[in-house]
């Protein structure tokens, strides 16, 4: 019921603009992580030609800021920027600059790109992809894990279970203290028996200084994501600084530009604590994202929408849908 209701205003453009006029208090803070060539289909990267049908719908009826901008005015005038959209992007995967960053430089359209400084750097595979290219590239076609003192037997006998495999483990994983996540996977890893490189091979690779540089130049802001990418308060106090101000020295360093903008890494509840906060407003951030709850708007925890290639989907998120969605549920 509730998915045909969302097909139908979204296939009307009169009421789209009632739904946003009736939602319009604050921009649409839009997220993104892996992108793909002009007509893939992959699961959970959006393929250059649906982005740049969303950067074509965007432009007709909003303005878009990058991050940095949106904190800017909000502390300027004391109220969010309406009509506003923020793109941002996380991680700094290189997909990011071959299919996405084409588009925005085309449209001259500004983004902010939020980068993990060690996988710039070429020394750090993400967690989750680590667990993935275990999984696709085990000749095995089962594992025996232990999550929560219980033995379970993972099938890799096809895609699917290995999808599901990973989703499993990686719900496992995002539970752990940063120290207990990384010998997971490594055993993991050792089970498997797969061996990876350093640096991460082409498909899950990282951008190079030189592009953020490059993009940079375009207009699009680069924002902090952590140095090492751990959950933060899932790691000892005393490594705070370290993963977030120096983040943001090493990013400023290397572009030669003020570094404003900070997105927490994951978004689930207990993800961050006031600890994080408080590290993240020491090392001079003026602002950053964190989780999906429209209803909470304060500069350190500014709330995003997932992107995907379902039109309906973001022509729902865009106008306002979602943010009608959160009122209900908080009112009720």
């Amino acid at each position: 019921m509730r998915q045909r209701l969302k097909q139908f205003i979204c296939g009307n453009n009169l009421l789209l603009r009632f739904v946003n006029q009736i939602s319009d208090r604050f921009p649409r803070v839009l997220v993104y992580h892996r992108f793909a060539a002009p007509g893939s289909s992959i699961p959970h990267r959006v393929s250059a030609d649906q982005f740049a049908w969303q950067l074509d719908t965007i432009r007709k009826n909003f303005d878009i800021i990058t991050f940095g901008e949106c904190i800017t005015r909000f502390l300027q005038h004391g109220a969010w920027p309406k009509g506003t959209v923020v793109l941002t992007i996380d991680d700094g995967y290189h997909d990011m600059y071959q299919w996405a960053w084409p588009e925005l430089a085309k449209r001259k359209l500004p983004a902010t790109f939020f980068v993990t400084t060690a996988f710039v750097d070429g020394t750090l595979w993400l967690w989750p992809d680590r667990l993935e290219y275990a999984l696709l590239k085990t000749a095995r076609t089962e594992c025996n894990i232990t999550i929560s003192e219980q033995q379970i037997t993972l099938s890799l006998d096809s895609s699917q279970t290995r999808s599901a495999a990973w989703k499993l483990c990686s719900d496992h994983c995002i539970k752990l203290e940063n120290s207990q996540r990384l010998t997971f996977i490594k055993k993991m890893e050792e089970q498997l028996n797969v061996e990876l490189s350093l640096a991460p091979p082409p498909e899950y690779a990282a951008v190079n200084w030189q592009q953020l540089q490059e993009m940079q130049t375009g207009g699009i802001e680069i924002g902090g994501h952590t140095i090492n990418h751990p959950i933060l308060s899932k790691i000892p106090p005393e490594l705070l600084d370290k993963e977030i101000g120096q983040c943001r020295k090493l990013i400023q360093e290397q572009l030669d530009a003020s570094v404003n903008s900070f997105c927490y890494t994951n978004s689930g509840p207990g993800d961050i604590n006031d600890a994080v906060i408080a590290a993240v407003i020491k090392a001079g951030y003026s602002g950053a994202v964190f989780g999906t709850n429209l209803t909470l708007w304060d500069r350190y925890q500014v709330p995003r929408m997932g992107i995907s290639n379902d039109r309906t989907d973001f022509l729902w998120k865009l106008y306002g849908g979602e943010s009608l969605t959160y009122k209900t549920r908080t009112k009720l």
